[in-house]
């Protein structure tokens, strides 16, 4: 764009003038919300939606790759609210493999908000209701950590393979690595942000006894 201007030898533009805007006392101690305030009224002078889009979005929305995210909606929703508990800044790859392995131990057992806060070693808050609330797919009041973790490590690793590997290693059998379909349906669907995935013809193709089953080398 910058190119194009300076090749122009006339460039019009409007310039408008919007009010001065006073900030109230609550704003005075809220930055952030004085902010937030004010791109309201530029956008709406400007007839334009407004979003939240962070530095870190760009990793969700500009995926790439047989992984990528197809719908991240509710990824970035996820993210915000991750960032906002400021679990996003602090998960480390190690963090991850031992969350990862924490949720392996529980076999699926499905928690309570109390607990999952527990799980998480943090106190019970609005956003972290709101977090159990986005993976408490029975409505109630229950949920698989092994969906939690999964997501977390979508939104902090960019490659998806190394999400894949992880998801792999909380569900996997004890022998040969094996994972059940239903289970490798419920990790896409996570890891690509779809509501369904159709694995028929993935595990028709195994040159395996067990048609149901899938490891990590076959994918």
């Amino acid at each position: 764009i910058l190119w194009l201007t300076l090749c122009q030898l006339h460039n019009a533009m409007e310039i408008e003038y919007l009010p001065v805007y006073t900030p109230s006392e609550e704003e005075k101690e809220n930055p952030s919300l004085f902010a937030s305030n004010v791109r309201k009224l530029m956008a709406k002078a400007l007839e334009v939606p407004l979003t939240d889009l962070s530095f870190e979005d760009r990793e969700i929305i500009l995926s790439e790759g047989e992984l990528r995210i197809f719908d991240f909606s509710s990824l970035l929703e996820f993210n915000h609210l991750v960032c906002r508990l400021g679990l996003r800044a602090e998960t480390s790859e190690k963090q991850l493999e031992e969350l990862a392995r924490r949720a392996r131990k529980l076999q699926g057992d499905r928690l309570a908000l109390e607990d999952f806060a527990q799980f998480l070693n943090l106190p019970v808050t609005d956003t972290l209701t709101h977090i159990h609330r986005l993976f408490d797919q029975c409505a109630d009041g229950r949920i698989d950590t092994r969906h939690f973790v999964i997501a977390l490590s979508t939104i902090c690793q960019p490659k998806s393979m190394k999400t894949l590997r992880l998801a792999f290693s909380i569900y996997e059998g004890e022998e040969g690595g094996e994972v059940q379909e239903n289970d490798l349906d419920a990790i896409l669907e996570i890891m690509l942000g779809v509501k369904q995935v159709e694995l028929s013809a993935l595990f028709l193709s195994l040159d395996s006894t067990d048609a149901e089953t899938i490891t990590y080398g076959e994918m």
